[in-house]
């Protein structure tokens, strides 16, 4: 009788929820907004409402991690390099986003894609021995993308079980969501749940659409993101040249140390250097064996399944720092050609930035892109865009 009345309160709540939730955004147009595909916040990734309202034929889903955070402020990040222009790359990610997530999120958001074409950062440091970690994972798993995901009839078998068994492997660290997942897997995939719990899991499913949506119109409202306006109209490529030279003089009014970063940057790293001299002189096999290329492979062959054209950009290191480790350059080499390798298998295009190890004014600080580092990486975005 409790496990009743509980159920019963959980169908009212929700149903109070879904109702007000519903009510007050369909009084909002706000999900149709250019200014959406370059907004950074951390967010966003998880909100699959949001993601595929604002795809059209000016978008492509741009996948990364903590980069998109970065530069923000600057003239040189895409949502100042390309605000106003009809070509509005998705970002989709922040810290702790690697390539099982961000398949996920393709194989979720596919059907709302007018270009068939996806990008991926990759970030040496999501190849460390481990892969994902557990609770990065966890932290950063949104139920309605995967749910997405397992619905996309697109999918290979083959495919929807290697993420279904390393997300079950992932989030052991959070037993509710696993538990709820693997219900509604029970539900959707094998129609073996009991009347109860499919009603209970429907209700679920509606709930959590209902929440994105709602979510986003207020993160909207927060960060000051006016109503939609549909697709720009203006597509005039950028001048890369006066952006180079404007990101050349800024960084040299700035960043005048041994690593040419940003100054404030440096500045928070000084007090920590001694300790960190030479402290990755041993890193022989660094970046060169993990899960993470398995991961990888995922993503690609998710795109292969859904037939979409993708592109790997490869974010190098910064060479000056790494040096001053000791992080061996050879391992480092050797990472980007196991990269190049996996994207060779599945012809995908690369974006390959491994040669700026060593280009002043490229990083931002260690490991994130800065002035150069955006204006190369955004000409790169534009091109694939434009030409493919």
């Amino acid at each position: 009788m409790k496990s009743m009345k509980a159920f019963l309160l959980a169908l009212l709540l929700f149903a109070v929820t879904v109702t007000g939730c519903h009510f007050y955004i369909g009084s909002r147009e706000s999900l149709n907004n250019p200014v959406f595909s370059t907004w950074s916040a951390e967010d966003k990734a998880k909100n699959r409402e949001g993601l595929m309202a604002n795809m059209n034929e000016g978008s492509i889903p741009v996948f990364g991690s903590s980069e998109f955070q970065h530069g923000t402020d600057t003239p040189y990040h895409p949502a100042s390099v390309f605000a106003g222009n009809r070509f509005n790359p998705m970002l989709i990610g922040a810290g702790y986003y690697q390539s099982l997530s961000h398949a996920i999120t393709l194989a979720a958001i596919e059907p709302s894609l007018v270009n068939r074409k996806a990008v991926l950062f990759i970030s040496p440091q999501w190849f460390r021995r481990p892969g994902v970690v557990d609770q990065a994972f966890s932290s950063r798993f949104s139920e309605t993308l995967y749910y997405g995901m397992l619905e996309n009839e697109k999918l290979s078998e083959e495919t929807r079980d290697y993420i279904r068994e390393r997300a079950h492997k992932l989030l052991s660290v959070d037993s509710k969501t696993k538990e709820r997942v693997i219900r509604h897997e029970k539900n959707v995939l094998e129609a073996q749940g009991n009347p109860a719990e499919r009603l209970f899991d429907s209700l679920w499913d509606r709930f959590l659409e209902e929440k994105d949506r709602f979510m986003m119109t207020v993160l909207e409202i927060s960060n000051g993101i006016g109503e939609g306006n549909g697709i720009r109209e203006e597509d005039t490529e950028p001048d890369w040249d006066a952006l180079m030279q404007q990101a050349e003089t800024d960084g040299e009014q700035d960043n005048q140390n041994q690593f040419y970063i940003n100054s404030d940057k440096y500045k928070q790293l000084e007090p920590y250097l001694p300790a960190k001299k030479d402290m990755n002189k041993d890193a022989v096999n660094g970046y060169q064996k993990s899960p993470e290329y398995d991961d990888l492979r995922c993503f690609l062959e998710v795109c292969r399944e859904l037939e979409i054209e993708p592109m790997l950009v490869i974010v190098p290191v910064n060479g000056y720092y790494y040096d001053y480790t000791g992080f061996p350059k050879k391992a480092r080499e050797k990472y980007y050609d196991n990269v190049r390798a996996v994207a060779a298998e599945y012809g995908a295009k690369v974006a390959d930035f491994a040669d700026q190890e060593y280009t002043k004014y490229f990083f931002e600080d260690r490991v994130h892109l800065g002035r150069k580092g955006w204006v190369m990486v955004n000409e790169s975005l534009y091109q694939f865009y434009k030409k493919g």
